[in-house]
């Protein structure tokens, strides 16, 4: 009778163990889920100009942003808040229309004024993992990185 119990109690063991493992989610995740566009917020990191790339000073206060969506983006430009339409087919990227507040900040302008040039003049774009190139042409072009705390 205690071998049968026995039995039955590692019987029942091997019952569970088998339930619980059929149970394990066994799909492996990405590392992030593929990126887009309009995945989140983009914060700029360098200006691709020649002869060398300008990379976004950290004493900035705010960082430059940008969101696509919809045909639509909007941003902070570092100093003031900005948006406008684009068109986006393929890899080719048009920026057009961009209104922003007027406001002058000392130290910030400059860089906002570059950067919204340069936007406004974009040709195409690349993504790799999670990093954005928006191509301007003969103005070079901005890099960016996808800024995860801001979706």
């Amino acid at each position: 009778m205690k071998k049968y119990i026995i039995y039955q109690i590692f019987a029942c063991l091997l019952a569970a163990l088998a339930l619980f493992s059929g149970c394990e989610n066994k799909t492996v995740q990405p590392a992030h889920p593929a990126i887009n566009l309009e995945t989140a917020v983009w914060q700029l990191t360098e200006f691709l100009v020649c002869p060398e790339p300008v990379q976004v000073p950290d004493t900035l206060s705010v960082p430059i942003t940008i969101k696509f969506s919809a045909g639509k983006i909007e941003g902070f430009g570092g100093c003031n808040g900005y948006g406008g339409n684009y068109l986006n087919d393929g890899r080719k990227l048009i920026v057009e229309g961009v209104i922003r507040t007027e406001m002058y900040c000392e130290g910030v302008s400059d860089w906002e004024n570059s950067y919204l040039e340069i936007l406004q003049n974009s040709q195409s774009y690349t993504i790799r993992e999670e990093v954005l190139e928006i191509s301007s042409g003969d103005m070079g072009g901005l890099k960016f990185r996808l800024n995860w705390k801001k979706r």
